[in-house]
């Protein structure tokens, strides 16, 4: 917006108006759904590898280090479902 606004010589109310004409309900609902099946899938996986730690400092950083490793996996595994069915289902 800065820059639209101080170097591409755009109004400010001609700014907020193409970046109003750009969004789309499916672009946020989209979004919005994503985000909440990431946290779901985040917290999913932080309270499996919790609850099945062993006892010890160091079962606690191995689990804690399977939880980010499988989470990272299973969000971007989910942002590919999720975009692909969003995307065929925006052709329609």
């Amino acid at each position: 917006a800065l820059f639209g606004v101080t170097q591409a010589g755009f109004t400010v109310h001609r700014y907020i108006i193409a970046s109003l004409d750009a969004l789309y309900f499916r672009d946020i609902a989209s979004g919005l759904i994503k985000s909440i099946m990431f946290g779901i899938t985040i917290t999913a996986v932080g309270c499996h590898e919790g609850l099945s730690t062993g006892a010890g400092a160091e079962q606690v950083g191995r689990s804690t280090t399977r939880a980010v490793v499988v989470s990272i996996f299973l969000v971007i595994l989910v942002d590919l479902v999720f975009t692909v069915l969003f995307f065929f289902l925006s052709e329609r």
